[in-house]
C-alpha cells in the first residue's frame, strides 16, 4: 500500500495525469479554467497541484453542469470536474486502475483496457453457440445517478484500503453539481464526465458480475447494460426474479421497459447489435423499430466475426 501511495505522489504521475488529461481536450469546469489555462504555466502547476495532495489541503471544485441532447430526443446529464480535479482523478486512476484491472470479471467489458462493445458482442455469440439461449435483456435506470455512496465506499475499501484515498474519493463523488438552480448535493450518484467515475461504476457491480458468473448462468455486461443467458426458460424466469432482488440489494432498479426475456429465435437488440438467430448485424436503435420481419437471414459464425471486426 505504501509503494501504491508513493506512487501516486511522485510528479512525474502528476505529468502523465496531465498529458493524459491534455490530451482528450475536456471543456472547463465551474472554475472555467482550461486546458489551454493551464498548460501555459503547466509545470508550475502541477508541482503546487501535488503538492496540495500532498499535504492534505486539497479540496475539489464541485462539477459543473453540463446538458447535451441526445439522438433520441432526450437529454444527458454531464458533470464536469475542474481540469485540476480531473488531474489528480487521473493521477490516483494511473496507479490504482492496475491493482483492480486483474480482479475484475471476464464477464464485464467497458472502461477495460483492449476489450470493447465488439468483444462483448462475440462474447454472447459464443455462449449462443455453447447452447444459451434463453436471455434475460435488462437495462438499469439511472445507475449513475442512484450508486450508493457508503455501499461504493465499503467496496473500495475491499481493494484499496488507505484512509487517505478514501476521503479522496468520497470527496469526488459528493462533492455536488452547480446548476442553474444553484449547488446540489446528493447521497447518492457519481458523476457521468470524471475520469474517475468509469472505474467506480465497475468496482460498484463487481459484487454483481462475481454472483451471476458463479451460477449456471452468463453474464454480459458493458456498463450499466448487460444481458444475462440460460440454457432452459425455466432458469431464465428464475434468473429474473434473482437479479431484480440482487440489483435492489445495491440500491439499484431494473428499468420496466428496456427489460424482458426473450431468445435468439425472437431475437433481441444489445450494445447497437441485432441478434435474431446466427445472425449478428449493427442496427440504429435510435432510428429502426426491430421486428423480425424487417431482419435479414441469419449468416454463418465465421461470417459474422468477420463483419465484426471490419467494422
Amino acid at each position: 500500500m505504501e509503494a501504491i501511495i508513493s506512487e501516486f505522489l511522485a510528479l512525474h504521475n502528476f505529468q502523465r495525469a496531465w498529458e493524459k488529461v491534455a490530451e482528450k481536450r475536456g471543456c472547463a469546469g465551474i472554475d472555467r479554467e482550461t486546458i489551454d489555462d493551464f498548460a501555459r504555466n503547466q509545470a508550475l502547476n502541477i508541482y503546487e497541484l501535488r503538492n496540495t495532495v500532498a499535504n492534505g489541503s486539497y479540496e475539489p471544485l464541485p462539477c459543473r453542469q453540463v446538458v447535451i441532447p441526445k439522438r433520441n430526443g432526450n437529454l444527458r446529464e454531464l458533470k464536469i470536474p475542474t481540469v485540476r480535479d480531473r488531474i489528480v482523478q487521473q493521477a490516483l486512476l494511473n496507479v490504482f486502475y492496475p491493482v483492480l484491472e486483474s480482479k475484475f470479471s471476464s464477464a464485464s467489458f467497458a472502461y477495460r483496457p483492449n476489450l470493447s462493445y465488439l468483444n462483448a458482442v462475440e462474447k454472447i455469440a459464443d455462449f449462443r453457440d455453447e447452447g444459451y439461449i434463453w436471455v434475460f435483456d435488462a437495462d438499469i435506470v439511472k445507475f449513475f445517478d442512484n450508486i450508493e455512496h457508503s455501499r461504493l465506499l465499503q467496496q473500495i475499501r475491499l481493494h484499496l484500503d488507505h484512509p487517505g484515498i478514501l476521503c479522496l474519493i468520497k470527496s469526488w463523488v459528493s462533492v455536488g453539481v452547480q446548476t442553474d438552480a444553484g449547488l446540489i448535493f446528493s447521497q447518492k450518484g457519481i458523476p457521468q464526465g470524471a475520469v474517475i467515475s468509469p472505474i467506480l461504476a465497475n468496482i460498484y457491480l463487481h459484487e454483481f458480475d462475481e454472483m451471476i458468473t458463479a451460477s449456471n448462468l452468463q453474464l454480459v455486461r458493458y456498463a450499466d447494460d448487460f444481458v444475462v443467458l440460460a440454457r432452459t426458460h425455466a432458469e431464465i424466469l428464475t434468473a429474473q426474479t434473482e437479479i431484480i432482488n440482487l440489483l435492489a440489494g445495491m440500491g439499484l432498479e431494473i428499468h420496466p421497459e428496456k427489460t424482458r426475456i426473450t431468445n435468439f429465435e425472437h431475437g433481441f437488440c444489445f450494445l447497437g447489435h441485432g441478434f435474431i438467430d446466427n445472425a449478428i448485424f449493427p442496427i440504429d436503435t435510435n432510428r429502426t423499430k426491430f421486428t423480425n420481419n424487417s431482419l435479414p437471414q441469419p449468416q454463418s459464425k465465421q461470417r459474422k466475426k468477420k463483419r465484426l471486426r471490419a467494422n
